[in-house]
């Protein structure tokens, strides 16, 4: 009776106090497993699960597409989108021809991104956000060669733009 709402309750407090770091990768996780999946449904001849598997992992990379932020982002962002709008056209791909080389393409660009998402410090794009909230705008606010967005922040500026644009 309690153990369906209990599990529920449990699921949504997890994911609405999650970072936005573990967040990206969960997501990153997914797709893949969801790319594997595919894999396997291509080798037993199953469209159906094919199909559901690549147009799961689709939407996540039209979300994570749509999580950037190119005014935060810069070229991080640019380029971001540039993979992820190639990771969507595999996918439609996938869906036409099942060619497992395209699920391999796909993992080729994916991995890379998520071990670098895994590096990142939990909580880094939270302390970013706030940081970059609370400081003045405009070209003299800053001290000279530092960004006020990673100020005493030992992680790099790339990272803080990264964590920005994704999340």
């Amino acid at each position: 009776m309690y153990g369906n709402t209990g599990i529920q309750q449990y699921q949504q407090t997890d994911i609405s106090s999650m970072s936005k770091e573990k967040m990206i990768v969960l997501l990153y996780e997914k797709v893949v497993t969801d790319l594997e999946g595919a894999r396997r449904a291509i080798a037993k001849n199953d469209r159906l699960v094919m199909t559901q598997r690549i147009n799961h992992s689709q939407r996540i990379i039209s979300e994570l597409r749509g999580a950037l932020d190119h005014s935060i982002g810069g070229e991080i962002s640019r380029n971001l989108e540039a993979l992820y709008d190639f990771l969507f056209h595999e996918h439609l791909e996938i869906l036409l021809d099942q060619d497992p080389q395209r699920i391999d393409n796909c993992l080729e660009v994916l991995q890379p991104l998520l071990d670098a998402w895994r590096k990142i410090p939990i909580g880094t794009g939270d302390k970013a956000e706030n940081e970059q909230a609370a400081a003045p705008v405009g070209p003299d606010s800053a001290p000279e060669g530092r960004n006020p967005a990673v100020s005493g922040d030992p992680v790099s500026a790339e990272k803080v733009s990264l964590l920005s644009v994704s999340a």
